[in-house]
């Protein structure tokens, strides 16, 4: 996935059907893993880089209060401010606080994510979950701020040293998709300057024919060793035995 789509999740309100848009693909199985995450929302959830909140709606009438948390200097909220300034490994909220935390693409950013996951367990309540975004396979956006790739493997470990119990890793795209990806965003590329006004067209059937296609081949060829990202789900657990490990 580039940057440009990254940005665009955050700046636009999330469609899970507009496939003749740049980069349908990963939005929507972005979608599809946060309508099943969405169940286990509850009371205040707390979003971690929220951007402009372009997946709110995936949590409508699930949670009771959304709360958004994003830094200063973010490039993502669009002319929206969020609800608080903070760093995730610093929020400024009360301990267990949240029945939810959610962060969508901001744990590449952080040079140290097991102080975020810390983080997330001290402001949520007994029970309460962490819905995070782990990015897998997508080439390198933000530079100098992209520090991480995890793996299903690697996402789960650093969840279990911060005290959570993580209860489902749900794939976001395949190696398929990240093929997709990249030409759409060559595609992108060529729909561009003074010669749009001859692409545009053209290009926006290319997207709805190869993002299409490249969603049928993920759902028949799909292999999870190759993903463009998990989505985890981990919970708080209700007793004192699992605290965080040194």
């Amino acid at each position: 996935m580039t940057a440009r789509s990254w940005k665009e999740l955050s700046e636009e309100p999330a469609t899970k059907w507009s496939v003749w848009k740049y980069h349908w693909l990963i939005h929507h199985q972005s979608i599809v893993a946060l309508e099943r995450a969405a169940a286990f929302a509850r009371g205040t959830l707390v979003d971690v880089g929220c951007g402009a909140r372009p997946f709110a709606p995936q949590f409508a009438g699930r949670v009771e209060r959304y709360i958004g948390s994003d830094l200063r200097s973010s490039e993502y909220l669009a002319g929206r401010a969020p609800d608080v300034y903070a760093r995730a490994e610093a929020l400024p909220f009360r301990d267990g606080s949240a029945g939810t935390v959610f962060g969508f693409s901001m744990m590449t950013y952080l040079p140290e994510p097991l102080l975020a996951l810390r983080e997330a367990r001290r402001v949520l309540e007994p029970g309460g979950h962490a819905i995070l975004e782990f990015t897998q396979m997508v080439p390198l956006h933000d530079e100098p701020h992209d520090y991480f790739r995890f793996t299903r493997s690697g996402a789960s470990w650093l969840l279990e040293q911060a005290g959570l119990e993580p209860v489902e890793l749900i794939p976001i795209g395949g190696l398929w998709t990240r093929v997709g990806l990249t030409m759409t965003g060559a595609l992108n590329a060529i729909n561009r300057g003074p010669t749009r006004v001859l692409t545009e067209i053209p290009v926006r059937i290319l997207y709805v024919v190869l993002q299409l296609g490249f969603l049928a081949l993920d759902r028949l060829f799909f292999d999870p060793r190759e993903v463009v990202a998990h989505l985890a789900i981990a919970r708080k657990p209700t007793g004192p035995a699992h605290a965080p490990r040194a």
